[in-house]
């Protein structure tokens, strides 16, 4: 078993939740993220939520954003259990998922989609395809937020060999924000990918805004 997700079993839910928080402040301020977050979504949005994971970040973007509904999409079986119990009415779950498969059952386009430290875990030759498919869901005009790490950082490296040996993802690679942009711009003609200041006050991580054009439609503010 990863050596992570074995350290985690072992402790008590409390314990866990105090043990993650404290691991990942070492690489990413969530507060900052999620305010972020929070300037860059639309009013009233119904948000997708691609690799949301135990829901700490929805905790903190929900506490700035009451308006917001949001639905977690994620590969992974267990998902937001660290959710707090006023938030769940706001959040609908769905683990074991991919987004192709999502876009199978699509009642109607989201709003919006925040794909935060999933990127750098897509196999590069799979990423175009991914952020198809989460364009595909958006409706013309929607912010599409990606927030991942820049390399040649020092808490980049720290990141990276953490998810390799800690978290246990062997293939992971890091993925620069001018790298995202120009997938974006190849893959979403004048969807205007912008850098949105996260990477000037918490170094390396960075937040991508991408537009899903259609048209004279705008994106939403």
């Amino acid at each position: 078993m990863r050596i992570g997700p074995l350290l985690r079993a072992c402790m008590p839910a409390s314990l866990e939740r105090a043990a993650a928080n404290a691991y990942r402040a070492i690489f990413v301020d969530l507060d900052r993220v999620a305010a972020k977050l929070a300037e860059a979504l639309p009013a009233d949005a119904s948000v997708l939520d691609i690799g949301g994971g135990d829901g700490e970040l929805l905790n903190r973007l929900f506490a700035l954003r009451p308006d917001l509904r949001v639905t977690m999409v994620d590969v992974a079986g267990s998902v937001g259990r660290f959710l707090r119990p006023q938030f769940h009415a706001r959040v609908a779950l769905v683990p074991s998922t991919t987004i192709q498969d999502h876009l199978l059952s699509l009642p109607g386009k989201y709003d919006a989609a925040i794909v935060v430290d999933v990127m750098h875990h897509v196999a590069p030759e799979q990423r175009e395809d991914f952020l198809r498919a989460v364009s595909d869901a958006l409706r013309p005009g929607a912010p599409l937020l990606i927030k991942d790490v820049e390399p040649g950082h020092y808490r980049a490296t720290l990141g990276f060999l953490a998810d390799k040996y800690i978290s246990g993802d062997r293939g992971v690679m890091l993925i620069g924000s001018a790298q995202v942009a120009e997938m974006a711009r190849r893959l979403l003609p004048d969807s205007a990918p912008a850098e949105l200041g996260l990477l000037t006050i918490d170094r390396p991580n960075y937040l991508v805004r991408v537009c899903v054009p259609q048209g004279d439609t705008p994106c939403s503010r």
